[in-house]
């Protein structure tokens, strides 16, 4: 009976605890091409939503693409990122991140080739 107990309560807690991060394609034997933090600051009682553009640098070499894509939301909140234009498969990558009523956005974006 306390075999039931202790997991209604660990289901619960993975069900009331949310994020909002982004995951696309894979990092396995990935080589890592940019790691940034981007911050922006909140509006008050407005949503604020900003727009990320990447293009891979020819330093990598040509026909290269994007294998994999992170953006892991800091601030744990409703905020949102979404690939709008290129993302996997392609040499360029624009991410539109969303955050919630009055919070920062606060990513930590991985891309990986």
């Amino acid at each position: 009976m306390k075999v039931y107990i202790f997991f209604a309560a660990l289901v619960a807690a993975v069900v009331i605890i949310e994020c909002s991060h982004t995951f696309m394609g894979t990092n396995v034997l990935r080589q890592q091409v940019l790691h940034r933090d981007v911050k922006y600051s909140s509006r008050m009682f407005r949503k604020r939503v900003e727009l990320f553009n990447f293009t891979m640098p020819a330093s990598f070499g040509y026909g290269r693409s994007i294998q994999g894509i992170l953006a892991y939301d800091r601030t744990n909140s409703d905020a949102s990122a979404n690939v709008t234009s290129g993302g996997l498969g392609f040499n360029y990558l624009t991410l539109r991140m969303k955050s919630d009523r009055g919070n920062d956005i606060h990513f930590d974006v991985y891309i990986y080739a």
